[in-house]
């Protein structure tokens, strides 16, 4: 982080992100983001970089990647480790492609208990 790096309230953070601040209080737990700084009276600070991060976080969160798969790769990455990236990244295509499969079940099944055309 650089000295201009302007730091932000978790409250703040909430409204940029469109992440509760119980999420996000959750993500912290987790490890998936860290305080950047906390006040004498408790108040969670954090650095703007955190917003991509939060978003990055909400997107696949969106799509049900569940936490344990976006912690291993968001930590593969910022520890700069390339086996590690690739292997999270490996799992997560996988898991897109088991979804993927479920929904085209799903879209069958709709076609044979509707009728309809898709």
């Amino acid at each position: 982080m650089s000295c201009d790096d302007k730091l932000i309230r978790l409250s703040t953070l909430a409204q940029q992100t469109g992440i509760s601040v119980h999420c996000i209080r959750t993500y912290i737990d987790c490890g998936l983001i860290q305080v950047s700084v906390r006040t004498a009276g408790g108040m969670f600070l954090f650095y703007e970089p955190v917003i991509e991060r939060l978003r990055f976080i909400r997107m696949a969160r969106n799509v049900d990647v569940p936490l344990e798969q976006i912690d291993r790769l968001l930590a593969a990455r910022d520890n700069r480790d390339d086996d590690a990236t690739e292997t999270s990244l490996a799992e997560l295509t996988q898991y897109i492609e088991t979804c993927r499969d479920r929904l085209n079940c799903f879209e069958q099944s709709l076609k044979q208990h509707f009728v309809v055309s898709l």
